[in-house]
């Protein structure tokens, strides 16, 4: 009988092979073995701390695109701030239910839609041109989640309606599934009056007419009664 010698090399490839093919034995990855937020992603293999549908909210972008769920964006050029270190997704109330979501009229469920912010998104960095355009990620997993949760077996078309942040990135909310819902069209208070706000809101930010803070409360508490407060 002939006995062959095995070195460590071939060793740990063999090991390798059983963790990722063996069915599903190996320990779930962590989030420092990917370089950021779309390459957490497209694996979905790490823990989803907060159950929110969103992996290792804590890496930098480039983020998986939210149409397709599929490949990075694009990257930043020159002189654009890059989503670093925002630090993890801050509800701004508890998020008490995931199923049998009722929109109250203009607004959300806030059982099922509380409001979440970045915890490290400051008045200088959402005040920097370019930074919501840079945070924006939200996988069609996600969407469809947030969709099923007010019952809705099909999206809105963006005409009829959209998925919309409550607590808009602009001033810093999170892509969370707590800070998402279905928020149909509006002749009064739709998705044209809310960008509106959300503009207005961040203007009196970087102005420092109003906090951070005090903007993503109004947006969160009731951004109807936010948007007549400066417009009617």
């Amino acid at each position: 009988m002939v006995i062959r010698r095995v070195g460590p090399l071939a060793v740990g490839l063999t090991l390798l092979a059983i963790s990722v093919w063996g069915g599903g034995t190996a320990a779930a990855a962590t989030c420092s073995q990917y370089p950021n937020q779309a390459a957490a992603q497209r694996a979905a293999d790490t823990t989803d701390a907060d159950r929110d549908g969103i992996y290792c909210e804590s890496l930098p972008c480039p983020c998986s695109k939210g149409v397709s769920g599929g490949g990075p964006s694009t990257p930043s050029s020159p002189g654009q701030p890059r989503a670093l270190g925002l630090g993890a997704t801050i509800r701004l109330a508890p998020w008490r239910r995931r199923y049998n979501c009722r929109v109250r009229g203009t607004l959300p469920d806030g059982d099922c839609t509380p409001g979440t912010r970045f915890a490290l998104a400051t008045k200088r960095r959402v005040c920097t041109s370019g930074y919501a355009r840079q945070v924006r990620n939200v996988p069609a997993a996600v969407k469809r989640r947030v969709y099923a949760m007010y019952g809705m077996r099909a999206g809105f078309n963006g005409v009829n309606g959209q998925l919309d942040h409550l607590v808009s990135l602009e001033l810093g909310g999170t892509n969370s599934m707590a800070n998402l819902w279905p928020q149909a069209a509006s002749r009064y208070f739709g998705a044209k009056q809310k960008d509106r706000l959300e503009n207005r809101l961040h203007d009196e930010v970087c102005s420092g007419t109003i906090s951070l803070r005090q903007a993503q409360r109004e947006e969160a508490r009731d951004w109807v009664a936010a948007y007549r407060k400066r417009f009617l």
